[in-house]
């Protein structure tokens, strides 16, 4: 309890200390700037990447009808949705669009395209994590994958 004690009452001076560095138009000692957030599904997420590794944050700009072509990634990817939707063509044939305030994670070697299918920009934050020295983005060939509904177990 002692302990619990101690950290509620560090808290509370460092947001005093915020606190008054706001009221006299000083820069706080800890800023934290959000460029994008949103929510995930309840999917399981694996960000493990062997070995050393780059890690890249990226804001991507897709005007309408802009795309990033079929692609993988040689690790794991995190995109936030800033503003707008993105639409992700899979390599099985289905779709998905991600909404405004959406998370999705991408796994290590799937294929896929991004497609703004929309009249307006839409903006994107992509965490690339990747093996060292390797490109977070690698071409791929449209593998012309058809989707097919889920049959229900009956």
């Amino acid at each position: 309890m002692w302990r619990l004690g101690g950290a509620t009452s560090a808290a509370a001076l460092a947001l005093g200390m915020i606190g008054s560095y706001a009221a006299r138009g000083q820069v706080a000692p800890l800023q934290i700037i959000g460029l994008a957030q949103g929510r995930g599904g309840d999917n399981a997420v694996n960000l493990h990447v062997n070995g050393p590794s780059d890690v890249l944050t990226a804001q991507l700009v897709f005007q309408p009808g802009a795309e990033t072509g079929w692609h993988t990634h040689p690790g794991p990817t995190v995109v936030v949705v800033k503003n707008g939707a993105l639409t992700e063509y899979h390599s099985n044939g289905c779709i998905t669009v991600h909404a405004a305030g959406s998370v999705f994670f991408e796994t290590k070697g799937e294929v896929h395209n991004a497609v703004n299918q929309t009249g307006e920009v839409v903006e994107v934050f992509a965490t690339f994590l990747s093996p060292a020295g390797t490109q977070a983005l690698m071409p791929a060939s449209d593998p012309g994958g058809v989707c097919r509904p889920k049959q229900n177990d009956h």
